[in-house]
């Protein structure tokens, strides 16, 4: 037989489960917390190369389509004009 009382045994059964539970506990917050650390890392790395390209395009890109679009309107209105200049009667 056991030379624990049953009632001992019960109890150091439950303690050593919790203190299993306890260990269990901290080792998924860890691991969760690490997690987030990383994932919100990447998630601003992710949010900043999104942003520069953004701001190179507002910056580089806009006015050079601005610049682009001028210059397909005007190429536009001076291919409507008649070879050597304006007919009409002399």
């Amino acid at each position: 037989m056991t030379s624990v009382p049953i009632d001992r045994a019960g109890a150091q059964l439950r303690d050593a489960g919790q203190q299993l539970a306890t260990g269990l506990a901290w080792v998924l917050f860890a691991i969760g917390w690490v997690a987030a650390k990383t994932l919100r890392g990447i998630g601003t790395g992710v949010g900043a190369v999104l942003f520069a390209v953004g701001w190179v395009a507002g910056r580089v890109v806009w006015p050079v389509l601005m610049w682009t679009v001028a210059a397909v309107r005007l190429g536009w209105e001076e291919g409507r004009k008649p070879i050597g200049g304006r007919r009409g009667s002399a």
